[in-house]
């Protein structure tokens, strides 16, 4: 099984071009289980589930920009508001949903948290409500905690995730000495953003349970690192996708 996350950069620069790029690698990798963030436009949306071959796709009617396509039926979904940030305008929400494959089960909540570098306190919060969130709905399950998390590895959020939410970084656990970045300022798209922020690895699948489906990852790498040779890039963000034995 593979799953991937991508924050897609809404509809910014050679939008369609980009999507082109992102599609031709889900079609390569073919994940069963895709987590993007920033896709506001519904009608786009179901147009990506289409031509990625997914059976379904999680559209919440909130103006959150997160999705969930599966190759699997879901079961259930739901969305949680998360704290406000003082110093955005809009509301962060985390996305769940309930996929249930030939076997098992196991729930994937796909979450976007609030960007500035100096909001760590508000995304320390949102984590907390993240693990309250998964507490509340179903402790004992398996569960895939993926997005776009602005938070380097070395914040206190993801430590905090780590130690009191029990959950594993995979990139880290099978790249323990490896140090690369998915908000990199190598990418053209991060390089002339209006606000500068530092090369940080913030995009994440992490991943909490005993099931069978975790016990023996195989592998967990950044994808969508390299532009095409015309020089578009799927996205001011690098990918993550991890597959499970």
């Amino acid at each position: 099984m593979k799953i991937l996350t991508l924050n897609t950069w809404q509809e910014r620069g050679p939008w369609r071009e980009r999507w082109d790029v992102t599609l031709e690698g889900l079609m390569k990798f073919r994940p069963q289980i895709a987590a993007f963030q920033e896709v506001f436009n519904p009608y786009w949306a179901g147009e990506v589930r289409k031509l990625a071959e997914f059976s379904t796709l999680v559209f919440p009617k909130e103006f959150c920009g997160l999705v969930i396509y599966s190759r699997f039926a879901v079961k259930s979904w739901g969305i949680g508001k998360l704290a406000q940030s003082p110093l955005e305008e809009y509301s962060r929400y985390a996305l769940w949903a309930e996929i249930q494959p030939p076997k098992g089960r196991f729930f994937i909540l796909n979450t976007h948290l609030s960007w500035k570098v100096e909001d760590g306190a508000t995304r320390r919060k949102q984590v907390e409500e993240i693990v309250k969130l998964i507490e509340k709905k179903d402790s004992k399950a398996d569960w895939i905690v993926m997005g776009d998390l602005n938070s380097p590895p070395d914040s206190t959020e993801i430590p905090w995730l780590i130690q009191n939410g029990r959950f594993h970084d995979l990139f880290k656990e099978k790249h323990p000495n490896e140090v690369v970045y998915t908000w990199d300022n190598r990418n053209p798209y991060v390089a002339e953003c209006e606000h500068k922020m530092p090369d940080r690895r913030i995009d994440y699948i992490l991943t909490r349970g005993s099931g069978a489906i975790f016990k023996n990852p195989k592998s967990c790498d950044l994808v969508f690192t390299k532009p095409t040779p015309r020089g578009i890039w799927a996205s001011d963000h690098y990918g993550v996708m991890a597959e499970f034995k």
